[in-house]
């Protein structure tokens, strides 16, 4: 990249109130940039504009905020970052850099999508109110019940989630139900479905799963200030190193790589009768995959389309796994992709009726691979 591209690029991020957000992710060949992604927001600060930067490393979320003037964009996409999605007030920028180091650069005219969605907002019907003690405890809500704008896209995301469990409820028919949240992270996920079954007349029994210590003392803290913590606990473990015990229903947001692997397989093991697991990043199979003839060869030119391809296979392979251990599987989409670029779901429930091995078999040969997920379900 030139310098002068590269002061476009900060130019476009820094200019704090015509940015919506950025996030800059995926990686270049021969480069490993030290997160997976990294999220840019606006935000205001003791009445400063400043730009609020979130780093994900598939582990922990590091935040930091920074003034405009303390932006060195350049030195951070030297890093072998490969993708930018800038959007701003009046266009959206879409920028992909090559391995060569060049910049192919998509604009187009930013939707009014941030303005509509606020006033429908106020007249859309959510599964659960902004306004529920469970949100102002989890902070996406003020103490005076409306929702705060940083958290809108973690509101929409929660609210998009618990209409596919409700599309789910005639497959839970019993009074008790168990779920279990593998890699809850912060539980905003643990604590809504928690609320939301419980409206719905369920005997609710939640338990929420993270490796990380400090997310089991945080979420247990909010469970007793909820007054909840006879019915939801939560366990610092690996999701691979948690025992299996029977449950109703297994849930999974943004597992990264193989951890959604170990989700579906601990979900499988522990019979459950409905699985909803939202995958997140895929690198197991894009690293693995080696294509059975020269014809497939273009596929693989282009870094971002092998990327691609390899979340699309890894999670149709998966869906497959599940209907061969009985469950009927499907993919569909719970979120819209302005809010998350993670927003597929892997949604399954137990018919006891096993699909024929052969398609997937044909499938792994053709790419000569052996599935992470399977080698957990052997």
């Amino acid at each position: 990249m030139s310098l002068e591209e590269f002061e476009s690029i900060q130019k476009w991020i820094s200019e704090v109130a015509s940015l919506k957000r950025a996030i800059i992710s995926g990686r270049r060949k021969s480069y490993s940039p030290k997160y997976e992604r990294i999220d840019i927001r606006p935000v205001k600060i003791k009445e400063k504009l400043l730009l609020q930067f979130v780093y994900h490393d598939g582990k922990q979320d590091l935040t930091k905020n920074f003034a405009p003037s303390e932006l060195d964009i350049p030195a951070l996409l030297n890093e072998g970052y490969a993708n930018i999605l800038i959007d701003r007030v009046d266009e959206t920028l879409t920028i992909r850099i090559t391995k060569q180091g060049a910049l192919q650069i998509h604009r187009a005219k930013s939707s009014t999508f941030n303005e509509v969605e606020v006033d429908h907002d106020r007249k859309k019907e959510r599964a659960l109110p902004i306004s529920d003690e469970v949100f102002k405890a989890l902070g996406i809500a003020s103490s005076s019940g409306e929702l705060i704008p940083r958290q809108a896209d973690k509101y929409r995301q929660v609210d998009d989630f618990l209409r596919i469990i409700d599309g789910s409820l005639d497959q839970l028919t019993e009074r008790e139900i168990s779920v279990v949240d593998l890699g809850c992270g912060n539980a905003y996920l643990t604590f809504a479905v928690h609320r939301y079954l419980s409206i719905k007349g369920k005997d609710v029994r939640v338990v929420g799963v993270d490796n990380k210590p400090e997310s089991r003392a945080r979420n247990t803290k909010i469970a007793q200030e909820l007054g909840i913590s006879n019915q939801i606990e939560f366990v610092a473990s690996d999701i691979a190193k948690y025992p299996v015990t029977k449950t109703t229903l297994v849930i999974a947001l943004h597992a990264c790589d193989t951890a959604t692997d170990d989700a579906l397989a601990w979900a499988v093991k522990s019979e459950a009768k409905v699985i909803l697991v939202s995958p997140c990043c895929h690198h197991d199979l894009n690293k693995r995959i080696a294509p059975a003839g020269h014809e497939w060869e273009p596929l693989f030119r282009n870094g971002i389309v092998k990327e691609r391809f390899a979340d699309l296979l890894t999670d149709s392979l998966r869906a497959e796994l599940l209907r061969i251990h009985g469950y009927k599987a499907d993919i569909v989409e719970f979120v819209s992709i302005d809010h998350t670029p993670r927003n597929l779901m892997i949604r399954a429930s137990y018919s006891g009726i096993s699909a024929d091995r052969r398609n997937y078999e044909r499938l792994c040969e053709q790419w000569s691979i052996n599935p992470y997920l399977a080698t957990l379900l052997a």
